[in-house]
């Protein structure tokens, strides 16, 4: 395939356009990276996006969950894949009696930006002490497992990049939305070649199962919604501002809003408020069966009624 004009392979991290059409400020610099945390007084979020270093403490398991960056169903076992601080974490239930396994594989790499669709995994972050030889240099750009996180296969901007969100649309899998430092990038071929890119303040990023041209982004200002695969983004002036998005099987966003309780989409396309988790949401994820999963202060909790009633599932030890 051609490398279309204007666009670069996966070696080199492309140039945010300065044609981009956004609605608001384009491309926040790095010294900026928590400016959104602050503004939504979750700081908690951003903190497990320290660089993992082979001189750093042990980071055994209750250090690794202190910071859960992601959640994904697990197809093989019903439960749930978790993306933490130290490696992917596997439950094997959606239930109090859940157990838990991992790092899988032993890799206790930093798993940002992790993202599940059409049985493939995808991740960023940085590499851990007992991560693979090919997990190089600090940052491990594009990453993506075929079996289920043991092993992992490098895909683009190796070294460079460390994304701490990617979108996938279940409709076309080969549309990769990848945020880097605010900056939005978008490939349409698997991570071959990219765009140049726009500037998003995103904190959370979603493809829209149905549409890979549709993808939406939590932003401070509100919900930005983009129809021409991340071309342009416009504000949803009927959406509430939100900090994490997921989406049901009918397609119908669910977020976490910022006064900690979640919000949700009716099927009329009007939202409607539920109920009080604890705490700062680090992860949100919606199961086939239209389970909610989210992390909050009290560990992985799930709820079937918008939050009237919540069930703790799993609650990380605490570590000294």
């Amino acid at each position: 395939m051609a490398t279309p004009s204007g666009w670069v392979t996966g070696s080199a991290l492309p140039k945010p356009s300065r044609r981009s059409p956004m609605p608001f400020t384009p491309a926040i610099p790095r010294r900026r990276l928590a400016a959104f945390a602050a503004l939504a007084l979750t700081a908690p979020l951003f903190t497990g996006c320290a660089l993992i270093r082979a001189e750093d403490p042990d980071h055994d398991t209750k250090v690794a969950l202190e910071h859960i960056h992601g959640l994904a169903s697990d197809p093989e076992t019903g439960g749930l894949l978790i993306a933490s601080h130290g490696g992917i974490y596997q439950l094997d239930a959606l239930t109090r009696s859940a157990e838990l396994s991992g790092p899988v594989a032993g890799n206790d790499f930093d798993a940002m930006g992790f993202t599940a669709v059409d049985g493939q995994l995808y991740a960023s972050g940085h590499p851990g002490p007992n991560s693979p030889d090919h997990f190089a240099g600090q940052n491990l750009g594009l990453i993506r497992s075929d079996d289920n996180a043991r092993t992992w296969t490098n895909v683009a901007f190796t070294g460079e990049a460390d994304f701490h969100d990617l979108a996938i649309s279940e409709s076309d899998p080969n549309r990769i939305y990848a945020n880097n430092f605010g900056i939005v990038y978008r490939s349409d071929d698997g991570g071959r070649t990219w765009n140049d890119g726009v500037g998003v303040d995103a904190r959370d990023m979603l493809a829209d199962p149905d549409d890979s041209d549709t993808v939406y982004a939590t932003t401070p200002e509100g919900l930005y919604v983009s129809r021409d695969a991340g071309a342009t983004f416009e504000l949803d002036e009927t959406a509430p501002r939100m900090v994490l998005i997921a989406t049901n099987s009918l397609g119908l966003l669910v977020g976490t809003s910022f006064d900690n309780t979640l919000v949700y989409q009716l099927p009329s396309g009007e939202w409607a408020t539920g109920g009080e988790y604890e705490g700062a949401a680090q992860a949100l994820t919606v199961t086939p069966g239209d389970e909610i999963a989210l992390v909050d202060q009290r560990g992985v909790v799930t709820t079937r009624d918008f939050g009237t009633t919540w069930e703790e599932i799993f609650r990380p030890e605490p570590h000294t």
